[in-house]
């Protein structure tokens, strides 16, 4: 009976997982360092990066109707139902308001870059840590200096997208993301397609590619 009552404890307490996410593919979450300065507000008290496959195919049948849904004849059926999530949240990123999903599909592929970003950086160019507006447009997750990945994506039902070449080709509305990761390669190659199907990392507080804690949170 103690056992029973521990698991329903526990159930209780966990961050619920969206009906339509079926598998995590590449999964971190580490507490950010900007989390002792924010602690009232409790929606970044965790920072994290997730990639996986949903059962939801609403969306394609939503861009059938905008006739964008035959134009990727070339990508897998994995591909198609990937979605990336990064930022923050309570326990994992999830609220619409701290975090950001994006479907994969919709990712400009030519436009994923990686870099690393200093303090200097950070603040310069979009005023802090955080959610942050840069003078370029993009919108950044630095959740603490280092690497990230930066890429622009088409909105949904905003245009055609005709193959994965440039943006000339695709025209709609775009937007600019940053946001950053412990593994930028592994979660670039991701969003580029490659390796997809195959279970890359698995979540936990700091998690590495490996399995091993990362307990890097310099600033």
């Amino acid at each position: 009976m103690t056992n029973n009552n521990d698991n329903k404890d526990d159930k209780a307490t966990e961050t619920p997982v969206p009906e339509s996410v079926s598998e995590s593919v590449y999964e971190e979450i580490w507490t950010p360092p900007i989390a002792p300065f924010v602690f009232f507000l409790p929606m970044f008290y965790k920072y994290g990066v997730i990639i996986a496959k949903t059962n939801n195919t609403s969306t394609t049948n939503n861009e059938d109707e905008h006739g964008n849904g035959n134009d990727n004849e070339n990508e897998s059926d994995d591909l198609q139902q990937l979605q990336l999530t990064f930022g923050y949240g309570f326990s994992r990123p999830w609220d619409a308001l701290s975090a950001k999903t994006v479907p994969i599909r919709t990712i400009d592929k030519d436009s994923i870059t990686i870099g690393t970003a200093s303090w200097k950086d950070n603040f310069f160019k979009y005023g802090g840590w955080g959610i942050r507006l840069g003078l370029d447009g993009s919108t950044a997750y630095n959740a603490k200096n280092g690497d990230y990945i930066e890429f622009e994506y088409y909105v949904e039902g905003s245009g055609s997208r005709s193959g994965s070449g440039s943006g000339s080709d695709k025209p709609g509305k775009r937007r600019k993301y940053r946001f950053v990761s412990n593994d930028v390669e592994t979660v670039a190659s991701l969003m580029r397609g490659e390796g997809v199907g195959v279970s890359v990392n698995v979540g936990g507080d700091v998690t590495s590619k490996d399995g091993d804690k990362d307990t890097d949170t310099d600033q």
